[in-house]
């Protein structure tokens, strides 16, 4: 019996393109594993009705990378997570994208850490999704805000453009698309 997450063939074949794949353990647990480095995994799990926990294994063990009530935003997130690999192996530089608190796109709200966990909310809907640590929260949940404002498909095409365009503009996030 399934019981992970029901990911995307978009999200599946980009984690593929990037040298991962996905299995499923005995307890529903869905797990990317890197085919050019073993020892780095993601595990995706349900923490309860509607919540997905995002967890990173490597070396050094497994810890919290984000929590999310919605798919959606937890496939947008992957696609920049994986988007790193991708890039490394077209051999186009690193996107160093923008994670300070001022860099927050447009319409999103960053808490304050609160119980070791910072909150990215959409003002006027509620919380999006929550990321452990002060700094690597900001890492997490600053790009995410921005991500989730574009397209999948101009997500994609943004991580496979040398310069991240049309996401990208002078090491800037750019204005989303007016329709969208």
């Amino acid at each position: 019996m399934t019981t992970q997450p029901p990911l995307s063939s978009e999200c599946r074949e980009w984690a593929l393109t990037a040298n991962y794949t996905l299995t499923e353990d005995d307890d529903g647990t869905a797990v990317f594993r890197s085919e050019t480095d073993p020892s780095a995994r993601y595990f995706i799990r349900r923490r309860g009705p509607g919540r997905l926990e995002l967890t990173q294994s490597d070396d050094d063990g497994e810890r919290p990378l984000l929590f999310v009530a919605q798919l959606e935003v937890l496939e947008r997130y992957l696609l920049g997570l994986f988007a790193d690999d991708l890039r490394d192996d077209l051999e186009l530089p690193y996107l160093t994208l923008p994670f300070t608190a001022e860099a927050l796109a447009p319409g999103f709200e960053l808490t304050d850490m609160v119980r070791g966990y910072r909150t990215l909310i959409r003002t006027g809907h509620g919380p999006v999704a929550a990321a452990p640590d002060p700094t690597l929260s900001l890492v997490a949940l600053v790009p995410l805000s921005h991500l989730l404002l574009w397209p999948a498909e101009a997500v994609r095409a943004a991580f496979l453009h040398e310069t991240g365009f049309p996401l990208m503009s002078e090491g800037r996030f750019s204005a989303p698309p007016a329709h969208f």
